[in-house]
């Protein structure tokens, strides 16, 4: 006799840990982009400090927070086995292409 279970395997556990973790360190990105100070602008190397010092639309920042944000929740309601991860995943992947689009 056979039984069925609905285990997940551990491919889905390797799977959904690395994507969140990916996220992770998008929101990590997300974060010191938009809290970093004037000193720690200065102490990086002059190619970086150009690009952080260009001006950023306010759109763009909350897209790229909306993007990041959604991949994090998305992959938490992958582990979890929740069907919400369905709209969080098109929500990031409509945001980022929009974004694309746009530049």
């Amino acid at each position: 006799m056979t039984t069925n279970s609905n285990k997940p395997s551990k491919a889905f556990w390797i799977i959904g840990i690395l994507a969140l973790l990916w996220n992770l360190m998008g929101a990590s990105a997300y974060l010191f982009q938009t809290l970093a100070t004037d000193e720690m602008i200065a102490n990086m190397p002059p190619e970086q400090q150009a690009e952080m010092m260009i001006e950023h639309p306010a759109w763009l920042t909350a897209l790229f927070a909306l993007a990041v944000f959604g991949g994090v929740i998305g992959c938490i309601f992958f582990l979890l086995k929740r069907n919400f991860l369905i709209i969080c995943f098109f929500y990031q992947e409509f945001v980022q292409q929009y974004n694309r689009f746009i530049f």
